[in-house]
């Protein structure tokens, strides 16, 4: 607010300077339109001279004059219309402030009082047959204010326990391959194990047996797993090799240990 009366200010000693030094130069063209009274021969002698020479003089001082009370009136309208912009733009932000919102009123306290009790008279009265009703007197029923009592807030259940990841392995198929290497005939075992939990593990032992065409086992052993576990939801391809199996080998059995 301060910084705001401080520029009208300005303005307003702006534009008293500017009204001064058009008021000079009017007084000055006002005396360059005023005769001075000459002598007889002064008189004459400036007629001579007029006649002789083109008075130039004169008119470029009536335009300089002009010039500068055209600019000084440009100067004088510029710190006007700069004086009403801001007065516009600060009425502007006024009307668009939004007022403060109004406090909400409290709410009345509601006072809570215990029902009254009223006894009202008992008349008896005798039917026509004889019989003895007992009637209430009518009495007015007492006005009953409702309590506030502040209820409990229920509070939330406790999150139910999660359930540990557990690893859950099948074997899925197993296969062989025969080879022959720089030391022999070899037997190349392949066993496939999908992980179907969401834990992460590996199987404990496979067990392997070596079959002939009737079905009877020629030769089994043990083995153990190791390597990387596998994750959830995956498959991973066990390998081992045996060196010169049976001869009358036919196929593979084999079996896991989660």
């Amino acid at each position: 607010m301060a910084t705001q009366t401080q520029e009208n200010q300005e303005i307003e000693q702006a534009i008293a300077r500017l009204s001064q030094k058009m008021r000079t130069v009017s007084d000055a063209m006002e005396l360059a339109r005023t005769p001075v009274r000459k002598t007889a021969a002064n008189q004459n002698k400036a007629k001579n001279g007029k006649k002789r020479r083109f008075s130039l003089g004169k008119f470029f001082k009536s335009l300089l004059l002009l010039s500068l009370f055209a600019g000084l009136s440009y100067m004088l309208a510029s710190l006007v219309a700069v004086y009403i912009e801001q007065v516009k733009t600060k009425q502007t932000q006024e009307i668009a402030t939004p007022a403060a919102p109004l406090a909400p009123a409290p709410a009345p306290e509601i006072a809570t009082t215990p029902a009254a009790k009223t006894d009202a008279p008992v008349a008896i009265a005798t039917t026509p047959a004889g019989q003895p009703a007992q009637e209430k007197a009518s009495a007015p029923l007492p006005l009953l204010t409702p309590s506030i009592t502040d209820s409990p807030t229920p509070s939330a259940p406790p999150p139910a326990p999660t359930a540990p990841a557990i690893a859950d392995f099948a074997l899925k198929g197993a296969n062989y391959q025969i080879v022959e290497t720089e030391l022999g005939r070899a037997l190349d075992i392949f066993i496939t194990v999908i992980n179907r939990g969401d834990g992460v593990g590996r199987p404990h032992l496979f067990e392997i047996e070596l079959i002939n065409k009737e079905n009877k086992q020629l030769m089994s052993w043990p083995m153990a797993v190791a390597g990387e576990e596998v994750a959830g939801n995956t498959e991973k391809v066990y390998k081992t090799r045996l060196l010169e199996p049976p001869a009358d080998f036919h196929n593979i059995r084999v079996s896991m240990q989660k």
